[in-house]
């Protein structure tokens, strides 16, 4: 057992007896078909070819060597000279990497990925170029799919709710007026039926706002700047002014970098997240929340601390999906949405979240962004160029 678990020595691995260079090649590289393998010169020429260029592009042996790389590449990005800069960023980098539609023999564009590696001979002068190509056009019209899935889907959310608003005003209304103009008339029990249907109607329409904010996250299109999380955090804070006095809550953080992101989306998440540890306080337990800040590889992690009621382990996984609530909103109001908002807020962002807590021993919610941002989903065309 202890042989088997050894590391096996590569400075004496040897090839078989049977696998020369030129068998090596043609098995790594020139059978390949899943993916196109060729190089180039330093002026672009292509001087080798394999199997997956036929695959894929369509081109035989013969009507590819000797051309030009250009000849894949479509016609916009040909007059905008995309070719050359991906082979000059690849010669002042050692490396360049594309995702694009390409033009293949039959006229057909494909949608796809290249990496590019520039080739040096031992005194470090530029041989040309060695570049690896995959079809990427299944996975581009799954994605693009999902993309117009989502945004029709988002888009019947946005006008669904906004048209629910117009009913809630008139059925508050009117039971408004009844209280004024009959509220003498009315007994004790008409009375509690006229205030179930005004609570009724508040709570749907508190419901509709939070699905018309939840709609809105992918589909606002403010450019992420870099904001410092201590200011979005204090105008969470400052909206949260009457909450906090009410319950007498103490909020405390530690200085909180700056990050690529959407001020109003920030601002929201953290009155979110505070909001949400204010009404999940224990009775009679003056509510603490800290907010904090670690960094961790290439993203800031946040978390929200809160000594409140907490909540048994086995729910985390289920607490930010929509309207799913551990409490009625006869015990705790809310709607059930608050916690979705957050989650879609911080993946819109390019993080991801989740939360630690315990029956009785409060809550940590944490959500991670990058240090460096990402491009929006709409600060992207449809070919994968960012604008």
């Amino acid at each position: 057992m202890n042989e088997i678990n050894q590391t096996p020595n590569l400075n004496n691995f040897v090839l078989p007896p049977w696998v020369s260079d030129c068998e090596l090649y043609r098995i790594q590289v020139r059978e390949v078909t899943q993916y196109a393998m060729f190089t180039l010169d330093p002026a672009g020429t292509l001087l080798t070819w394999n199997a997956g260029v036929k695959r894929i592009l369509g081109y035989s042996e013969g009507e590819w060597l000797g051309k030009h790389t250009s000849l894949i590449f479509t016609d916009e990005d040909n007059n905008r000279g995309i070719c050359q800069a991906e082979m000059d960023m690849a010669a002042e980098k050692e490396y360049s990497s594309d995702i694009r539609w390409h033009r293949c023999k039959d006229g057909t564009n494909i949608f796809g990925q290249g990496c590019m590696t520039a080739l040096r001979d031992s005194t470090g002068a530029l041989l040309g170029f060695a570049k690896i190509f995959s079809d990427e056009t299944e996975n581009k019209k799954l994605q693009d799919s999902l993309t117009e899935s989502n945004s029709a889907l988002e888009q019947f959310a946005f006008v669904a709710s906004h048209d629910l608003q117009e009913p809630l005003r008139t059925v508050s209304s009117y039971a408004d007026l009844l209280v004024r103009r009959y509220g003498s008339q009315l007994d004790e029990e008409g009375k509690q039926f006229i205030n179930v249907i005004s609570n009724g109607a508040k709570r749907m329409n508190a419901l509709v706002q939070d699905l018309l904010i939840y709609a809105r996250v992918q589909t606002e299109h403010n450019r992420p700047a870099s904001s410092s999380l201590d200011a979005m955090l204090e105008t969470a804070l400052s909206q949260l002014k009457t909450s906090i006095e009410e319950c007498d809550a103490v909020v405390t953080h530690d200085p909180l970098p700056e990050v690529p992101a959407d001020q109003g989306q920030l601002v929201r998440l953290f009155q979110n997240l505070v909001g949400n540890s204010l009404k999940y306080r224990k009775p009679g337990v003056r509510p603490n929340v800290h907010v904090a800040a670690q960094e961790e590889g290439n993203a800031w992690v946040i978390s929200v601390q809160d000594n409140g009621i907490g909540f048994d382990p086995k729910e985390s996984a289920k607490i930010f999906r929509p309207f799913v609530r551990l409490h009625s909103h006869h015990e705790i109001p809310g709607t059930g949405v608050g916690l979705a908002i957050c989650r879609r807020i911080v993946e819109h962002h390019g993080g991801r979240m989740w939360v630690e807590s315990k029956a009785g021993e409060g809550a940590t919610f944490y959500f991670s962004l990058p240090t460096e941002g990402r491009v929006p989903r709409s600060l992207v065309t449809r070919d994968g160029r960012e604008i």
